[in-house]
């Protein structure tokens, strides 16, 4: 609250939200240190508005930097910060996590409270974190996770201790893999490493 939010969108230049989201008290009560917020597509669709700048991939200005959630994604690559919030309806964590080389979590729906945060789909928005590790994502879910009397749609149900769950493995757990999404245009140096990576988990 009391900082300009302009959600990508010149609609929105001067506007200063009076709330702070659920999210942000979280990370503020568990300690973290705010230090700002970054830049997004309009809105969270799919474009940056033609008069701002793009983020930039700190990995190459030829790459793309990923959508809604970009900005949280170069800054986290960047080092500017140990981790962001991003919000995902249909990949605006996963795909800029995936462009900047970062760990993208996108939480179960009803997981994280969406209150004080901008909606784009009320019933498909998830908010998560983009971390520069697995374990800075399970730490920064962990203080963001739980129900909150402001979003009916958060769940009510018991956070488990991600952290910790870090050190049980992958062993026992059933992953859903669609190849299609996997192959179908996709630069196939992306889906052999993809693959490589299911190799090791079936592994486990």
């Amino acid at each position: 609250r009391g900082i300009r939010t302009t959600c990508g969108s010149a609609l929105l230049d001067d506007w200063q939200p009076d709330v702070d989201a659920t999210v942000v008290r979280k990370l503020d009560e568990a300690g973290a240190i705010l230090i700002g917020k970054v830049h997004m597509t309009e809105f969270a669709l799919r474009w940056h508005r033609p008069d701002q700048p793009i983020p930039v991939n700190p990995w190459g200005a030829d790459r793309w930097s990923g959508v809604s959630s970009s900005g949280s994604g170069v800054a986290v690559a960047a080092g500017l910060c140990y981790g962001a919030l991003g919000t995902d309806t249909g990949g605006s964590i996963r795909f800029p996590a995936a462009c900047n080389g970062v760990t993208g979590l996108k939480p179960t729906y009803g997981r994280v409270s969406r209150y004080g945060v901008f909606p784009l789909a009320e019933t498909l928005d998830n908010v998560g974190p983009l971390t520069r590790s697995v374990a800075d994502a399970a730490a920064m879910l962990q203080a963001i996770a739980g129900a909150d009397p402001q979003d009916p749609t958060a769940a009510r149900r018991a956070v488990p201790d991600y952290v910790a769950a870090l050190a049980e493995g992958v062993r026992g757990l059933r992953l859903g893999v669609d190849a299609a999404f996997i192959t179908a245009q996709v630069d196939p140096a992306v889906s052999r490493a993809v693959f490589a990576a299911i190799e090791v988990l079936q592994a486990q």
